[in-house]
């Protein structure tokens, strides 16, 4: 078994590489959703009625950047972008993957989660993380 870890706590859960999906918190008090999972709602100030949830695994872009720079360990070009996510999901934030030259990314248009695996870290463990791609 493939020993691994992520690189954003709380966005990501399942027992294997294979079963990763991402990972959020639903408030039961006031019924919104929030990713990253947090310990507490940040609108209830509640830690009560937090529960992890599963969220869907595709979206639609509401809207990205497209950048011919990027920071040490990314390629360029470079895109991030805002997903709404299905089922009543939260917008949540991402790194784009799988987009070309750019001429695939379009406000609208529907997305897919990638999961990556990013590199070791110090104790050889797989750094694992999520991007979104078009569908």
């Amino acid at each position: 078994m493939t020993s691994w870890t992520l690189e954003v706590p709380g966005t990501l859960a399942g027992s294997s590489l294979e079963d990763l999906r991402l990972s959020g918190t639903r408030c039961d008090r006031c019924g919104r959703t929030f990713f990253p999972a947090r310990r507490n709602c940040p609108r209830c100030l509640d830690d009560r009625h937090t529960r992890p949830v599963a969220l869907a695994g595709e979206g639609i872009l509401h809207s990205f950047s497209l950048a011919n720079v990027a920071p040490p360990g990314f390629t360029v070009p470079h895109a991030q972008g805002y997903i709404d996510l299905a089922e009543n999901g939260p917008r949540i934030f991402s790194v784009l993957a799988d987009y070309g030259d750019g001429s695939r990314l379009s406000v609208g248009c529907p997305m897919v989660l990638k999961i990556v695996e990013l590199g070791k870290d110090k104790d050889d463990r797989v750094i694992v993380g999520y991007r979104f791609r078009p569908a």
